[in-house]
């Protein structure tokens, strides 16, 4: 197997993988949605301060599913490295290609699926410790709320430039 064909390869399965671990996530974020938290994880991901946390904890405890919100927040570690590695792997097979759109593309699913993965597991690792201990922070969730829209806007380059990618190579296959 050459290198190209494993850069394939490992982005399929890994971006995939990463796409299908999201979908499950959010299949379960309505089991935390309540009206402190109308947004579930995400609103716990943004709370910006402990008092806010602990309002969001508690909801979840009331309503049963903090320790289920604990394994969806292990979940995410899980997806960060799934997602993250698949975008970069796809990014690395758009910048060996031919078209410099293509390379174009690469580098900046490249760099966006980094900035993903560092500031995913920066946002998360802040909400983890504070689920684990059932005790809000304000430095971690000040962390994790300032992360927050820095990892979701990498996402989304990165998931957008991946389809872009996809159609201009697919594209360019057809015209060949």
């Amino acid at each position: 197997m050459t290198d190209a064909q494993r850069r394939e390869r490992n982005f399929w399965c890994f971006w995939l993988g990463g796409l299908l671990i999201l979908a499950i996530m959010i299949a379960m974020n309505p089991l935390f949605a309540n009206d402190v938290a109308p947004w579930g994880i995400r609103d716990h991901q943004s709370a910006g301060s402990a008092m806010g946390v602990d309002a969001i904890q508690a909801a979840w405890q009331a309503a049963g599913v903090m320790d289920i919100a604990r394994w969806a927040i292990a979940l995410d570690l899980i997806y960060i490295a799934v997602y993250s590695f698949g975008a970069y792997r796809g990014g690395q097979m758009f910048r060996a290609a031919e078209k410099p759109a293509l390379q174009r593309l690469g580098w900046l699913i490249m760099i966006a699926a980094i900035i993903v993965c560092v500031g995913d597991y920066i946002e998360t690792i802040c909400q983890f410790i504070q689920a684990l201990r059932f005790a809000g922070n304000d430095r971690l969730a000040e962390i994790a709320a300032a992360a927050q829209p820095i990892k979701s806007t990498a996402f989304l380059i990165s998931l957008f430039g991946i389809i872009a990618a996809l159609i201009v190579r697919r594209r360019g296959r057809r015209s060949a």
